[in-house]
Order: C-alpha cells, then sequence, then structure tokens
C-alpha cells in the first residue's frame, strides 16, 4: 500500500506544456448557402487558412498539393469551407461511401476540442461526394456517435470543394464570452498515402492534442434543447426446431422513446423507454474455439456510447454491454469548469442469475437487474486529471459494489503515466439464507515513454481472486500482470521515400497468481514489419508462450505473416499466415494437448463502382487432430443516394470438433434497407436470420437443428421541443 501512495504522489506532480496559435473564427451575420460551391464574396469574412504541413509521410514537410480551409460562425451554426487542388487529377478518388467509411477516397477531416480539454475531440469528415464521417477521438477513434450536421461537395477543374454546417446545438461545447477550443485539419490523398495537416505535428509527443492550435470566438451563446424521438418497432418471428417438431410464430408491436434534455452547452441528460438496440447492428464473427477467456465486444449502441466524458480504465469497471437488455435507462453528462461527471443507471429485463452467482438459489433465478454507474473527475494542469468512480449492480436484493479511484498525469511531451486503485463488494446468499460479503482489490499502473523513434511501454495491473466488477470486464482474476512493449520506428521523411514506415518490436509480459507465488502464464513476441510507397505492407514475428492448465505449464509458439496490398484503387487484399504449435484445452480430462497448429485470414475488399462496397472474409484455424473451425463473412453495401441504402451481412461457421465428435454448422444474415429522408426520420426495414445444426462427425443425425427467422420495421421521429 505504501509503494501504491507513493507511485500516487509522484503522479501528482505536473508540468505544464502549452498548444499552437490563437486563431480568432469571425462572427457572420450573412451565411453562406451550403451547396460545396465556393462563390466569390461568401466567404470574404471568414478566417482563412493556407498554411499546411504534410505530416505522413513526411515530417512536418512540404505537400505535394495545395489545400485551403475556412471558417466563420453565427449564433447558431459553424460554417467550414475547404477547396482541394490536384496537379494531377488521375490522383484523384471519389467513390460513393457510407457514413463513416469514407477512407478510400479523397477526404478531409476538422477537429474540435470543445472544451480545450486537451483530452477529447469531435471530428467531422467529408469527401467529394459530401458524403460524412464523424466520431471523437479519445485514446482511439469512437464511429459509433452520429453528429448531425449538413455537407456538400462540388467537383471543379482543379479538384474539388466542399461546405459544411454545424448547428451548435448538435455538439457539446464550452459557451460565453472568448470562448477557445482546441482545432486541428487534416486532408487525407490515399494515392501515395499522402496526410496534409494544417499544423506541425511533433513526432512522440506525449499528447497529440498539444499539436492542435487553439481558435477563439467572441461569443458563443448557450446550448438549450429538448429533443423527443419517439420509435415504434413491428417484427414477426418465426422459430422451427427440426429435431424436437417444434414450430412457433409471433407478432409484436413495440413503442420506443428516447428524450434528449440539454439545459445548457455543459449539461445532457438522456432517458430512453422501451428500447430496441438488438435489430440494427451485428457483431463482426469471431471463431471461439478453443478460448480460455471471455472475448470483449465494442459498443456499438447510440444511448450507451458516451460522447462528453468517456470512462476507460486499465482495470475495466465499466463495460457497457454487460446490460444486455434494458428496459429502461437514464443518463446524465456534463463538464462544469475543470469539473466533469457521468452517470447512468440501467433496468435489464429478465436476466438469469448464474451470470453473477456460480452457486446458491441466486444462480437459479432470472429477473430484472439494476445497474448504476457515476464518475467525477478534475482535471489539472493541462492533460492531468483525478477521477472517482462508482459501478453498481443490484440482483436478487443483492448488489456489487466497486470504488474506483484514478489520475492521469503527463511529466513532459514524451512520458505520461495513469494510475488506478479499485475495490469491490459482493453479497452473496447460500442457502443458509445467511449474508456473506465478499470483499476485493484491484490496481494498475501505465507509463508510457515516446519520442518518435523510440515507444516503451511498462504496465503492473493487479486483481485479487475476491475482486468482483459486474459492470466491468475482466478476462481473469487472482493475478499480478506485467507487461512490456519496446518499439523502435522509422518514419519517411519525404513522398519519394520508399518506406514510409518501419518498426521493430518486442513486447513481453509475465502474469503470476496474486500472492505471487505462482506463475501463470508468460508470453514474448517479437516483431518487424514496414508500409511501402507502393500502398503495400508487410509485418512478420513470433510468439511465444507459457500458460499453466490446471496446474500444468504448457509452451506454445507462433510464427506469423501479414500481407496487406492494395492491388487497384478498386481492390484491397489482406491475409495472415499463422503456424507453430497449439495446446488444446480438455476440460474433460483437465489437461492440455498439444498439436500442430495452422491458421489463416483473408480480408478481401471490392469496390468495382462508386456505389458499392463489398467485403469477404474467411478464417480457418487447425490444431491438428483437435479442431477445424472455419468462418466466412461476406458485407456489401449498396449507397444509390446519401439518403438510403442496402446492406446486407452473411454469415457462416463450419467446424469439425475432432475431440468432442461434433461438426457445428451455423448461417446468419442480415439484410437492412436504411432510409433517412430528413435529419427527423430514420426508417429500418429488415430482417435477421440464424440457421444452427450440431451432428456427431460420424454420421448425419442432427443433434440439433433449427431456425429462426425474423422481419422488422423500425420508424422514428425527432421532435425538437427546444
Amino acid at each position: 500500500m505504501y509503494r501504491i501512495l507513493a507511485v500516487f504522489l509522484f503522479i501528482i506532480a505536473f508540468l505544464p506544456l502549452s498548444g499552437q496559435n490563437l486563431l480568432d473564427v469571425p462572427f457572420t451575420s450573412n451565411p453562406p448557402e451550403i451547396d460545396g460551391a465556393i462563390i466569390k464574396g461568401e466567404w470574404d469574412n471568414a478566417y482563412w487558412h493556407h498554411q499546411f504541413y504534410q505530416t505522413s509521410p513526411g515530417d512536418n514537410s512540404k505537400p505535394s498539393e495545395k489545400t485551403e480551409i475556412g471558417m466563420m460562425h453565427d449564433d447558431e451554426n459553424l460554417y467550414l469551407m475547404a477547396k482541394f487542388f490536384f496537379k494531377d487529377l488521375n490522383r484523384f478518388r471519389d467513390n460513393h461511401c457510407s457514413r463513416d467509411a469514407i477512407f478510400t477516397t479523397d477526404r478531409c477531416y476538422f477537429y474540435f476540442d470543445t472544451f480545450h480539454s486537451n483530452e477529447r475531440a469531435y471530428y467531422l469528415g467529408c469527401n467529394a461526394n459530401g458524403e460524412q464521417a464523424d466520431g471523437i477521438v479519445l485514446e482511439e477513434i469512437d464511429t459509433t456517435i452520429d453528429i448531425y450536421f449538413i455537407s456538400k461537395a462540388q467537383k471543379t477543374d482543379y479538384g474539388f470543394s466542399i461546405e459544411i454546417l454545424l448547428p451548435l446545438k448538435s455538439i457539446k461545447y464550452k459557451s460565453g464570452k472568448n470562448v477557445e477550443w482546441g482545432f486541428f485539419f487534416k486532408r487525407l490523398i490515399p494515392a501515395g498515402s499522402e496526410e496534409i495537416s494544417s499544423h506541425k505535428v511533433q513526432r512522440g509527443g506525449g499528447n497529440f492534442y498539444d499539436n492542435y492550435a487553439t481558435i477563439r470566438f467572441t461569443e458563443l451563446p448557450s446550448n438549450r434543447n429538448l429533443k423527443l424521438i419517439p420509435a415504434i418497432v413491428a417484427d414477426y418471428d418465426t422459430f422451427e426446431d427440426n429435431v424436437a417438431d417444434v414450430e412457433k410464430t409471433e407478432t409484436n408491436l413495440e413503442p420506443e422513446l428516447n428524450i434528449f434534455y440539454e439545459p445548457n452547452s455543459s449539461l445532457m441528460t438522456r432517458f430512453t423507454f422501451n428500447p430496441d438496440f438488438n435489430i440494427i447492428e451485428a457483431d463482426g464473427l469471431e471463431i471461439d474455439v478453443n478460448d480460455r477467456y471471455p472475448r470483449y465486444y465494442q459498443e456499438k449502441r447510440p444511448f450507451f456510447i458516451e460522447q462528453t466524458n468517456p470512462f476507460q480504465t486499465d482495470v475495466n469497471i465499466f463495460y457497457t454491454r454487460q446490460i444486455v437488455n434494458p428496459i429502461a435507462g437514464a443518463k446524465l453528462s456534463g463538464s462544469f469548469g475543470r469539473t466533469s461527471v457521468l452517470a447512468l443507471a440501467a433496468v435489464d429485463e429478465d436476466v438469469p442469475g448464474d451470470r453473477f452467482f456460480a452457486m446458491g438459489e441466486p444462480a437459479f433465478k432470472t429477473e430484472n437487474a439494476i445497474f448504476g454507474f457515476a464518475s467525477v473527475s478534475r482535471k489539472y494542469g493541462g492533460n492531468g486529471f483525478l477521477r472517482s468512480a462508482a459501478a453498481l449492480r443490484r440482483f436478487d436484493d443483492l448488489n456489487n459494489i466497486v470504488l474506483s479511484f484514478d489520475a492521469s498525469k503527463r511529466f513532459s511531451e514524451v512520458i505520461n503515466a495513469d494510475f488506478q486503485l479499485a475495490g469491490s463488494i459482493n453479497e452473496l446468499n447460500y442457502s443458509t439464507g445467511k449474508l456473506k460479503r465478499k470483499r476485493g482489490i484491484a490496481a494498475a499502473f501505465d507509463a508510457d515513454f515516446y519520442n518518435g523513434k523510440w515507444f516503451i511501454n511498462n504496465q503492473v495491473k493487479a486483481v485479487s481472486k475476491e475482486f468482483q466488477a459486474d459492470l466491468g470486464f475482466l478476462e481473469d482474476v487472482d493475478l499480478v500482470l506485467y507487461k512490456n512493449q519496446l518499439e523502435y520506428q522509422i518514419h519517411a521523411d519525404t513522398d519519394d521515400d520508399l518506406i514510409r514506415y518501419m518498426e521493430f518490436a518486442s513486447s513481453q509480459n509475465i502474469k503470476s497468481t496474486f500472492d505471487l507465488q505462482n506463475v501463470k502464464s508468460h508470453y514474448w513476441e517479437v516483431k518487424t514489419g514496414a508500409i511501402l510507397m507502393n500502398s503495400f505492407e508487410y509485418w512478420t514475428g513470433i510468439e511465444m508462450i507459457m500458460d499453466n492448465f490446471c496446474g500444468k505449464d504448457y509452451y506454445t509458439h507462433y510464427p506469423w505473416l501479414f500481407l496487406k496490398c492494395e492491388l487497384s484503387k478498386h481492390i484491397k487484399l489482406e491475409t495472415l499466415f499463422v503456424d507453430g504449435i497449439n495446446v488444446y484445452y480438455n476440460f474433460d480430462s483437465l489437461k492440455g494437448e498439444y498439436g500442430d497448429f495452422y491458421k489463416y485470414e483473408t480480408t478481401l475488399q471490392l469496390r468495382p463502382n462508386n456505389l458499392l462496397d463489398i467485403e469477404f472474409k474467411h478464417k480457418y484455424h487447425e490444431t491438428e487432430r483437435k479442431y477445424i473451425a472455419r468462418s466466412y463473412e461476406v458485407k456489401a453495401k449498396f449507397q444509390f443516394h446519401k439518403n438510403f441504402w442496402v446492406r446486407l451481412i452473411a454469415q457462416a461457421i463450419n467446424h469439425d470438433l475432432i475431440r468432442m465428435g461434433v461438426n457445428p454448422k451455423r448461417i446468419s444474415v442480415y439484410p437492412l434497407f436504411t432510409y433517412n429522408p430528413s435529419s427527423q426520420t430514420a426508417i429500418y426495414l429488415g430482417a435477421t436470420g440464424r440457421q444452427e445444426q450440431i451432428s456427431p462427425l460420424k454420421n448425419r443425425d442432427y443433434l440439433e437443428d433449427y431456425q429462426d427467422l425474423t422481419y422488422f420495421l423500425k420508424i422514428s421521429y425527432t421532435f425538437d421541443i427546444l
């Protein structure tokens, strides 16, 4: 404990860091017409930016192409424009794309850190067809939110131009007089993999937001919004079990209501009642044969995706996909000066008790569960914060409570660190009726060094056996895990360099029990790879692993090779090859079994024209004489207008589980038609279908054979009350 406190006191120290230059965004009383055409006189009063830098592959060098951008605002909207010039129009790529998938085209992104937080920013993207991308930049890019804005584009004799209107009520921002935001702009040219930026980028900077400029508004009004978004969901479900000779049909018509209220630009509340989140999205297909630990899946449901105060920690106590089927939820999020708050509550319907309890009467119950979460964060200096959080799960009058405290600190432009300390109380009620409370603790420390060439990361995480976070995601408990990553990076300096990026890296970790008495596993990977000028990538390495299973150490190794190439602007190909020795976890005999291992994964992306996008994925995993796992996935999207499109996802698995003697097969399809005639109206028409069969390997007498097909229609409308 004294060591933890010493580390924490070390983190509290602060060295202030400053951003780039100050830019004034002028007010306009004569807003432009948003049509993509830059008409003379429309943008005369805007702030114009002409100085740009090539930040990839070059290191703040002169760009190969000319770019101009402009900005201005009024009391309701922010107006943005950009002009993109080409010396050779053959470099210009203008495929039609769906939202958030414009990455194969010439495009640009505007980034706004609307609270000047140096830790998060909105981004708005647009391509030559006016098609959009948006999201939030955190530690990673989160594309799952949709920001309402208008974008138009025009193709010209010099390239193309765009105009964007962003309603201020579409985002959360700092309001008042002499308001300052962080700002950054990127232009990306796929032909040559070139990145052009509005400001210089320091390679190796510990916080990318330090590269942002500061834009200033003379005055921005406070936001006040009230939106009611009712929806109706109709579905028709058919179920057929061929083994049990059972057929069922069911028709449902369910209302849904979402309420969005912002009393001001600093606070947001949202309520949802009877939501149906599951019919629109589909998770990617993964092979889960021979897994020892649970898989992490990204949150896709808009209600649970936090825009303003996202919560991420090394010991994960807040994983909203634990809320599977909510019947009601409420969320509050806001920032007040240097203080930020986040709170969420939800009622999850018909939860099986064995999700939380391994034994006792609650494990056999099914009832509603209550989940709650709250956090308060306080910024200090320019890039540090202190934060406390609490999570709750209540089921059958029994609680799981987790308290967490974490901090982040940048010591210089190249060194930053994070710290977390958490504790849990888990209530149990066995058949005796006597209430028991199990208490657990967890802690984590993470430090990075990056100077543009060398990257060094060290992580330590400790989780006691009794620690339980039912609203979080824990792969394992009873552990002390130490990780180290070392990278040496080589960056190109000009467009003419054959090697755009090269890396030599080593990653290693060791995991022991919480009392440090036994080693549970250790891992070492060495790898190297490069991104070349001609849109070709290669990466290769070897993984060496020791894993303790049921008291015995098993040693495996996996040499691998990854290739990625762009054969043309219409075709991209990725391939992964893995060989080696694997261990099969036999949970019946509680022993591991060795076998030669082969793994092939391929992704093929096709864009035959600027309207159609097709992706094929194939995976093949084999541990010799133990199992063969195969999966196939096709995603196709036809975007015949920016307001409506058709999507089809088809997935299939076909496994030979040799040691278990069975052959499971599954086919799933997810067709979807989406129509958004306006910002208020959304119509979804689609289906989810699934056929699953399990048969013995020696014959085809099915042990399971059923089909489940659901057709659905969802219509929603947004009422802007305030």
